[in-house]
């Protein structure tokens, strides 16, 4: 049924017009490339907000990492003074986009007929590839299409690297890069749609993850740029939701920014795709410091890296550790995740003790509960 579609909304009988015209922005009164600079900020300010209503109105408090006390006692400036840093941060972050992107033109892009009738196009060049690797590894390519062609004529086609002549859609006597089939515009489309940008997220979030695991570890490494830069995001020893960006000014530059300004243009993100990266990266960051470990929270189930990952790494025992921030790949491989988990708990539970609270005991299955000797810092 797809390819029947496809072939229907995109049919090659004649190449459609691939002029350029430029994108219709997202919202009328907007640029695209104007709210992708803004629109993290938003996120950052409504997802913080509704973590701050949490903690303003004690809600939900048995999934607090840390005690409202050990918060007061511990951290080394007021939630004003953090607010500041914050603001600081996201001006220098807007006023840093803006002037990137003054001047820019809207995307110019191709009709959608003419990009998915050009991926067809590749899709069916690129499988003439396929008999020549099967003959490599000793399989007979034109013997095995020949016995699929009675079951399965474009599987047939697949394997032989030409065309089905049962589903052709041109006339045979039309030059050969128009026999296009319904099969090379089911996966052109899906490429083009699906496939293609994936792999741009992909590519973007490995550029990012990578940039920051090594700017990062190198900040607690260099006891110079510890103290005069990363220090300052240290203050917070119980983060907070909004609090996540707390951070030297030549921090907010040089793994912030400047991570996302190197993943866009490696991955070749447009306006819209870094719209949506930055804004799921910003939640991410806002998760990974609210405080918090809900048992219903669906990044839990998506990484390991979370709130109690990144949490370790704020306290004074668990800072050569989990300096990555979207994965565990990095810090998995190179030996930095905190291992000790019985042990971390065992601190953690300290804490609630010495405060008597009560935590919920959802967020780590399996490990073990109860008090210890151990030094709680």
């Amino acid at each position: 049924m797809a390819a029947s579609n496809a072939s229907t909304a995109f049919s090659p009988s004649s190449s459609p017009s691939c002029h350029l015209s430029p994108q219709e922005p997202l919202l009328p009164w907007i640029s695209d490339n104007v709210l992708a600079i803004i629109l993290p900020t938003i996120v950052y300010a409504v997802a913080g907000g509704f973590f701050h209503l949490l903690d303003t109105y004690e809600l939900f408090g048995n999934y607090r990492i840390h005690p409202t006390e050990d918060e007061l006692k511990r951290n080394h400036i007021t939630r004003w003074e953090c607010l500041k840093g914050v603001v600081r941060y996201h001006v220098i972050q807007i006023s840093i986009g803006l002037l990137l992107n003054h001047g820019a033109s809207p995307p110019m892009v191709r009709d959608e007929a003419c990009r998915i009738h050009h991926a067809a196009n590749m899709v069916h060049n690129a499988r003439h590839v396929i008999p020549i690797i099967l003959n490599t590894i000793g399989i007979d390519a034109k013997q095995l299409s020949h016995a699929a062609q009675g079951t399965s004529p474009t599987l047939a086609s697949i394997i032989g690297g030409g065309d089905d002549l049962t589903s052709i859609i041109t006339s045979p006597h039309q030059p050969a890069q128009n026999h296009l089939t319904p099969f090379d515009f089911a996966l052109a489309t899906f490429s083009t749609n699906i496939l293609v940008p994936a792999l741009q997220y992909l590519v973007a979030l490995i550029v990012v993850d990578t940039w920051i695991y090594f700017t990062h570890r190198l900040c607690h490494v260099n006891r110079t740029l510890y103290r005069l830069v990363h220090a300052q995001h240290h203050r917070l020893y119980v983060s907070y939701a909004y609090g996540a960006v707390y951070a030297h000014w030549l921090e907010t530059l040089f793994l912030d920014i400047l991570s996302f300004v190197l993943a866009g243009e490696i991955a070749r993100l447009s306006p819209r795709q870094s719209m949506l990266f930055a804004s799921a990266a910003t939640v991410k960051t806002i998760s990974d410091h609210c405080g918090y470990i809900f048992p219903w929270d669906p990044l839990r189930f998506l990484n390991a890296n979370g709130a109690r990952f990144h949490d370790l790494h704020h306290q004074t025992w668990g800072l050569k550790y989990n300096f990555s921030t979207y994965t565990v790949f990095w810090d998995n491989l190179l030996g930095t995740t905190w291992a000790d988990q019985a042990g971390a708990e065992k601190r953690y539970e300290r804490v609630w003790a010495l405060t008597g609270g009560k935590r919920g005991q959802e967020e780590q299955p399996g490990v073990e509960k109860g008090g210890s000797a151990e030094e709680v810092y």
